[in-house]
């Protein structure tokens, strides 16, 4: 695929992520409780927001089948195609990415609870529960694990908060390191 359609692969997987995160957060038990409470809408709408989440989930699954066909590769000669269809342009991608657009999916921001559940995960490598210290500035999260290395050269993990992306920063004033990560993503 092109730089341009391999772009369109991101978007669509970060607007499908964006979705199926917000479902799997919705609490079933909130909502089925301001429903019975409320008891306002009527039978069909009632039926609908109650299987929402159920809803949201199986379509993201599904387009998560997509992408897992339609995903950037070589081709033989060189270049890059659609794994899914072998063309340099994926008209599946592009399609599925204008009618997320259309209906306003974007990828949702990171809060500081997943900022640290990504920074937890992270420094942790599979060995059990470190503590973290997360500070937060405009374009992200600043997290650095409690008890880290002094001679890492790059103790710090920053958690974009648009995309969720983890970049790997050197011990900076924080100051100094918010405007260099927005010199950063200004650059990307």
């Amino acid at each position: 695929m092109t730089e341009p359609a391999t772009r369109t692969h991101y978007e669509v997987h970060q607007r499908v992520h964006a979705a199926m995160t917000a479902a799997m957060r919705a609490d079933v038990l909130a909502i089925d409780a301001e429903l019975v409470q409320r008891g306002g809408l009527d039978p069909y709408s009632r039926e609908f927001v109650g299987g929402s989440r159920r809803l949201v989930l199986a379509c993201t699954a599904a387009l998560s089948c997509v992408l897992a066909a339609h995903r950037p590769g070589r081709a033989p000669e060189g270049g890059g195609i659609c794994r899914g269809c072998g063309t340099r342009e994926c008209r599946t991608l592009h399609g599925v990415n204008h009618v997320l657009a259309a209906y306003t999916v974007q990828p949702g921001g990171v809060d500081r609870a997943e900022a640290w559940r990504r920074a937890e995960t992270y420094f942790s490598r599979g060995a059990g529960p470190v503590p973290v210290i997360v500070e937060e500035f405009p374009d992200g999260f600043v997290t650095r694990a409690a008890d880290g290395s002094h001679d890492d050269p790059a103790p710090l993990l920053i958690v974009d908060r648009r995309t969720g992306a983890l970049s790997r920063w050197p011990s900076l004033p924080f100051d100094v390191l918010a405007r260099e990560y927005a010199n950063y993503r200004a650059a990307r």
